[in-house]
């Protein structure tokens, strides 16, 4: 995937915008992407791919959320950007599921990652606008990429966490339920209990 740099422009006419508050912080949207739901640490209209504003409150709804966006197979483009004093990075990629192009564009706001999700190809002069409505960043470049590093080595490691995981407990089960009693089915068992004892919740 390519990466370019560019930087927040243009004149919007927000004199129609819509007031949402996401995660105690004041934000405003298109007028077309108003009345929907709006809780505390998230505002979605229909979807998370038509239109959605979401608060990544703790490291991990951040790594999750990140770490899956970041390792997308339909992605095809990602792109770094500075916004009005946001340092951000955007996903573009093509989503089976719903047959469109969805943007992931991630921020930084007052100490909070955001993730703010749509239907489209580009980050717009709307898009723009939300974001350099919200409080500036508390980080530097170099610390929001590395934030965004972590999040997705993170993430990673879980996935192949989990996927030994289930592998052991697959070949435990399968022993088990062979009445398998010889040496390879003990040794499996040992496997599975001491990968079980070993795990850590990091947070």
């Amino acid at each position: 995937m390519s990466v370019s740099y560019i930087s927040a422009e243009s004149d919007v006419d927000t004199s129609d915008w819509v007031n949402i508050t996401v995660n105690d912080i004041n934000f405003q949207i298109p007028p077309e992407y108003g009345g929907g739901r709006n809780a505390s640490g998230d505002y979605l209209f229909n979807n998370v791919f038509t239109f959605g504003l979401v608060a990544l409150e703790n490291n991990k709804s951040f790594r999750n959320n990140y770490g899956y966006e970041a390792t997308n197979e339909e992605n095809y483009d990602v792109e770094e950007m500075e916004i009005d004093g946001h340092h951000a990075v955007a996903y573009y990629s093509n989503r089976s599921i719903v047959n469109h192009t969805v943007t992931y564009l991630y921020f930084e706001s007052n100490g909070t990652f955001y993730a703010l999700s749509y239907d489209g190809d580009d980050v717009n002069s709307s898009m723009k606008k939300i974001v350099s409505y919200s409080p500036k960043s508390k980080l530097s470049k170099e610390e929001f990429n590395e934030k965004l590093n972590k999040a997705q080595e993170e993430y990673i490691e879980d996935q192949i966490e989990q996927e030994e995981a289930y592998q052991y407990e697959q070949a435990y089960r399968e022993g088990y339920n062979q009445g398998r009693s010889d040496s390879r089915g003990g040794e499996l068992l040992g496997y599975y209990f001491f990968y079980k004892l070993g795990q850590r919740s990091r947070y």
